[in-house]
């Protein structure tokens, strides 16, 4: 700070503001600029080793080909709004030293429907100086939402505007504080001022939308008291103090990002009659050969009866949709839990033959996971089940390990419980480590299931990300990245197609490859998945791209964009 030519009154002013209360932080206050780089440090070991291939080629896109910089940047960036008279008055004990140092504030409004909340506030702090520094209104419009929604929701434009002008900080105390904070933080990081962040073009609406929900999940990871422990002394803070810190905390919570640069197979063929032993019928060989051919990402419709192996080949064209557009892991969507648990286990057979170790990447998302015995063998780290089947018993499942306990792996967001959102806390009996090649149960948490890499599950998961919900971009994020199956679409009944319709515009736009498998369909429903998907890979509201008749059963039909013009081919 003092290398950058802050007068001594703002170095002193900004080593004052708090990020995270003594309270609420383990007995220790975190310092704001503290929580900032450290989420940008956990943002770099995300992209290291956890972020797709195909999504930081696009971060690098948008950045001139800085993209981990710029990842960090707006990761870290999130809490800047804390840095507001609304925040720092919330703790009495954390507010005296920033009253001292010459930050002060008038009288604040008590009702918690009108307090102004730390999440917009760094949207309105952020607005305005992004618009003028970086010349451009146009590129300030799609970063300042990642700021304002990282606490689940989305808030308006209308909303970024205090109706109190003593929340957000009156004179030029808090001006220049609030503009030292920012800068510190982005000098720190390593650019060389606000301006030299400017993205030079826009994500998608969808991307956007998983970009947001990875800020939601470096924020996490940085907030976790245990990990990340409270530094009251600007004197030591520093991003390389926060790069260990997030180094270490990575380690300790066994977090991994499946499939890193998956390597393409040998043979086209390889998919099926190595990995999974299959002699493959004419029907899983067009697929296969669809996966190779599509010059972009896309949907693929598989129509075939029980018995032919549709799913063998969905996965056998996942391996080479991911190795080709740069995805990390799988989602595979059942019908219902009673489907979910044979899949499960057939996953697992599968990804173990890429490397055993991703086994403890499997989630298993339903509701009554915790009497699978696999899942539960996997996950408290025991002896796996003897025999074959679905590895399904009615016994009591362990402390904290099912979908519906209340205990989460991280503490607290800090100060959520100011805006009625109360922090869950930790289970005290869950084990503080998974090991190296454990599975890492932060991921066991309240909405972070699709976040693990490979995911096999019940279809409401996939439908959620499709629904206007809190942390709706955590699913996305979940799902952004992978490839997505959807097994026993033609069981989904008028309501669950809806949603479903939605959920391949917006994954279509994300740039996620999907297959649906189905018995049979009827032609509108196939068109309604086609027209769906394309809208959203081109941005159009209304794309109809006929789907040519097949030429008999089974069938595939794929659809894609390319050069800008919808694609729709059959068999």
């Amino acid at each position: 700070m003092k290398a950058m030519g802050l007068s001594p009154e703002a170095v002193e002013r900004v080593s004052r503001l708090w990020g995270k209360s003594a309270a609420r932080n383990g007995g220790r206050t975190h310092l704001l600029l503290g929580h900032l780089l450290d989420t940008a440090a956990v943002a770099g070991q995300m992209w290291d080793g956890y972020l797709s291939a195909a999504f930081r080629r696009r971060l690098d896109e948008v950045s001139g080909g800085r993209g981990r910089l710029w990842f960090m940047w707006v990761c870290g960036i999130h809490d800047c709004g804390k840095a507001c008279p609304a925040f720092q008055a919330l703790d009495p004990a954390e507010a005296a030293p920033v009253l001292a140092a010459g930050l002060t504030w008038g009288r604040l409004p008590t009702d918690r429907k009108k307090m102004w909340r730390h999440d917009v506030a760094g949207a309105a702090l952020l607005k305005p100086r992004m618009a003028a520094e970086w010349g451009s209104e146009e590129a300030a419009e799609w970063v300042w939402p990642l700021i304002a929604g990282h606490h689940g929701a989305f808030p308006s434009a209308g909303d970024v505007r205090p109706r109190h002008r003593e929340v957000q900080g009156r004179g030029a105390a808090w001006e220049e504080a609030q503009h030292a904070v920012v800068d510190v933080f982005t000098r720190a990081v390593g650019f060389e001022d606000l301006a030299d962040v400017r993205p030079t073009e826009a994500l998608r609406k969808a991307e956007q939308l998983a970009l947001s929900g990875l800020i939601v999940m470096a924020d996490w990871i940085a907030s976790d008291s245990r990990h990340f422990t409270g530094l009251s002394d600007a004197e030591l803070i520093s991003f390389d103090g926060a790069r260990r810190r997030a180094e270490a905390a990575w380690e300790r919570l066994g977090l991994h990002g499946g499939w890193q640069d998956l390597a393409l197979p040998r043979h086209r063929l390889d998919p099926l009659t190595d990995r999974l032993g299959v002699q493959p019928r004419p029907s899983q060989r067009e697929l296969l050969e669809r996966a190779w051919s599509m010059p972009a990402p896309g949907l693929m419709v598989v129509e075939a009866p029980m018995g032919e192996g549709k799913t063998k080949a969905a996965l056998a064209a996942a391996e080479v949709l991911a190795a080709r557009f740069g995805l990390g892991g799988v989602f595979v969507a059942m019908p219902t839990q009673a489907t979910s648990d044979p899949m499960y286990e057939q996953v697992l057979d599968w990804v173990r033959t890429f490397d055993p170790a991703l086994e403890s990447q499997v989630a298993l998302l339903h509701g009554r996971r915790r009497f699978n015995a696999w899942w539960r063998a996997i996950w408290d780290g025991k002896a796996r089940p003897d025999g074959d089947g679905c590895g399904c018993d009615d016994g009591t499942a362990p402390h904290g390990t099912g979908a519906d306990t209340v205990d989460d792996d991280f503490g607290a967001i800090d100060e959520d419980d100011e805006y009625g959102m109360a922090p869950v806390e930790p289970s005290s009996t869950r084990a503080a480590g998974p090991g190296a090649d454990g599975p890492a149960h932060w991921f066991l948490g309240n909405k972070r299931g699709l976040l693990t890499s490979f995911a096999v599950g019940t279809v409401d998961h996939l439908l959620h990300a499709a629904t206007r919900t809190r942390h709706v971009m955590l699913r996305f994020a979940g799902l952004a990245g992978k490839v997505v199956v959807v097994d026993e679409v033609h069981a989904a009944d008028v309501y669950m197609r809806q949603f479903l319709v939605e959920a391949l515009r917006w994954l279509g736009q994300a740039g996620v490859p999907v297959v649906l498998l189905s018995a049979t369909l009827p032609p509108a429903q196939r068109q309604l998945f086609v027209d769906a998907y394309l809208s959203g890979v081109l941005g159009a509201a209304d794309v109809h791209q006929p789907v040519p008749e097949s030429a008999g059963y089974p069938c595939v039909t794929v659809a894609y964009g390319t050069g800008g013009r919808a694609v729709a081919e059959t068999s």
